[in-house]
């Protein structure tokens, strides 16, 4: 029951968000500025909006031409532009966001990532890379359907939330911002017991490799009095994964963070990278909710459509702030040492699903590489990735502080 009431108190400042966001979507807010760069393998999009939209981009083909379209809340100054990249022109009228393409191009990863430090808007980072002409119309075709059903559900929910009422939700007395725990981190060492994980050449296991990482980040972190820090295992044991996701819930996490150590078919492959959920782990979200009993501590007056959508609107701010955190580790693991390429994943790896715990799986780097696996069995190369995800957890809390200070 302690867990559950943790949990309404994290949420009730975010559910007053929601509901602000929900009816501020008939005022309408403009966008700021949309930008393409790059040469179609890949194209970047980055669109600047005075609010938090829904991050999903459709495809879509008619007539023999191709298409990206953006949906947006409510209604916004209508304005056009050129692109590059693959990216031929872009057009924003009537709550739409259309990007026309002189080739077929396919969504990699769609981010929304909030205001931080200078920038002050809203950004929806869209990355495109280039497909063949079959695989662009096979999931054009299965989008046209999605954007259909999302608009639709879009005008049923601006109906229903026009006339119904969302039950006043007491105001919290703000919490002290440098007291002692304020913020409830959660360290999961991945793998343990029966499950090894993957091993290096010479034997070293990743079970060992995750739980020696967690206990320094939970020292490091122990020593800040603005954490209080939970570990899901803290010694060599096996924690089923919906057990972990449930104990985040129940301690009424702030932050989700599983330690993981990768492997590649190539042993010349190394670097860390950070996973947040994809598109089809977002899909599993509700059945894993249901099957573990993830209910997201809302209150509304009885509304079940009103309900619905204070849920989906959770979802997507914890999905905001699973892919905002990625992005404040990813310099920090940069200076820290090694990393891929492509270090910001998506994946739907089941610790991502919890639908109100903001969450990222850190491979560390990869056993399989001689490189990465002597700097991660190395107490100083161990200690080194630590203080950059410490470094990385204060940025994202610090801005959260100034954001809510501004407010």
């Amino acid at each position: 029951m302690s867990g559950q009431t943790d949990q309404m108190t994290l949420f009730r400042p975010l559910i007053l968000l929601c509901t602000c966001i929900i009816f501020g979507f008939y005022a309408g807010a403009d966008i700021r500025d949309v930008r393409v760069i790059g040469d179609g393998a890949p194209t970047r999009i980055t669109v600047w909006s005075d609010i938090s939209h829904d991050a999903q981009a459709f495809l879509a083909e008619s007539g023999g031409e191709r298409s990206l379209v953006l949906p947006l809340q409510g209604e916004t100054q209508s304005r056009a532009g050129n692109g590059m990249g693959g990216v031929a022109s872009w057009a924003l009228s009537g709550g739409r966001l259309s990007f026309l393409l002189d080739r077929p191009l396919v969504v990699s990863r769609v981010l929304s990532l909030p205001p931080t430090g200078k920038e002050t808007a809203w950004r929806i980072i869209i990355d495109l890379e280039t497909v063949s002409p079959a695989r662009f119309a096979s999931i054009a075709k299965r989008d046209m359907q999605r954007l259909a059903r999302a608009e639709s559900d879009a005008r049923k929910a601006s109906i229903t939330l026009a006339s119904a009422e969302v039950a006043p939700t007491e105001p919290l007395s703000p919490r002290n911002r440098k007291g002692h725990g304020q913020y409830v981190i959660v360290v999961d060492a991945g793998h343990g017991g029966k499950d090894p994980g993957t091993q290096s050449a010479k034997g070293l296991l990743e079970r060992e490799v995750t739980l020696k990482a967690a206990l320094y980040l939970k020292e490091l972190l122990d020593k800040d009095p603005r954490y209080t820090v939970r570990l899901t295992r803290d010694d060599d044991r096996f924690i089923e994964l919906e057990d972990r996701v449930t104990l985040a819930r129940k301690w009424g996490a702030d932050l989700f963070i599983s330690l993981h150590a990768d492997a590649a078919g190539s042993p010349d492959v190394s670097g860390a990278s950070v996973y947040t959920i994809s598109e089809r782990g977002e899909r599993r979200i509700d059945k894993e909710a249901s099957k573990n009993d993830w209910k997201i501590p809302i209150e509304t007056s009885g509304s079940k459509v009103v309900g619905s959508i204070l849920e989906d609107l959770v979802k997507r701010e914890t999905k905001s702030h699973s892919a905002a955190f990625a992005e404040d580790l990813l310099p920090e693991l940069k200076a820290a040492g090694p990393v891929l390429r492509s270090t910001h994943r998506n994946a739907g790896f089941y610790v991502l699903l919890a639908p109100d715990v903001p969450a990222v799986l850190l491979e560390m780097g990869f056993l399989t590489n001689a490189a990465d696996a002597k700097r991660l069995q190395s107490s100083s190369g161990r200690e080194k990735s630590m203080q950059a995800v410490k470094r990385g957890i204060d940025k994202f809390f610090d801005r959260q502080e100034v954001l809510v200070a501004s407010d």
